[in-house]
């Protein structure tokens, strides 16, 4: 189980989840046996440039010292065909593996728009 350190948009209710790896990319983010949500990790979006701060509130919060602390992924809403569908850029989902903590942050840079393609890595 995960610690929810910082609430994760939509799920303030919830204080822990549980991670159930899809595959390298994709998982979800289980809260109850009726509520999950799908995250993709950051990897996957090669031709998406990514440059925001994270605040240090944030980061001691989810005892994060270096980018070898963490993994970062993005909520996907799943659209049929998959290539309708939506991933929320300017909303990071944090993950540290070693201390078990999860969190997500709402970025305050201006995230160029684009479409982040992901239907030629999709296991869904």
């Amino acid at each position: 189980m995960y610690k929810i350190v910082l609430p994760i948009l939509g799920f303030e209710s919830f204080d822990s989840l549980s991670i159930e790896k899809i595959d390298e990319f994709f998982s979800f983010l289980v809260f109850d046996e009726n509520t999950k949500i799908t995250v993709v990790n950051i990897n996957v979006l090669t031709k998406v440039s990514f440059d925001f701060q994270i605040d240090s509130n944030v980061l001691e919060k989810l005892k994060i010292k270096s980018k070898e602390d963490f993994s970062t992924y993005f909520a996907v809403v799943s659209q049929n065909p998959i290539e309708h569908s939506i991933i929320n850029l300017v909303s990071p989902i944090f993950i540290n593996e070693k201390e078990k903590l999860i969190g997500q942050y709402v970025t305050t840079e201006k995230v160029e728009p684009y479409l982040a393609s992901i239907d030629k890595c999709a296991t869904l």
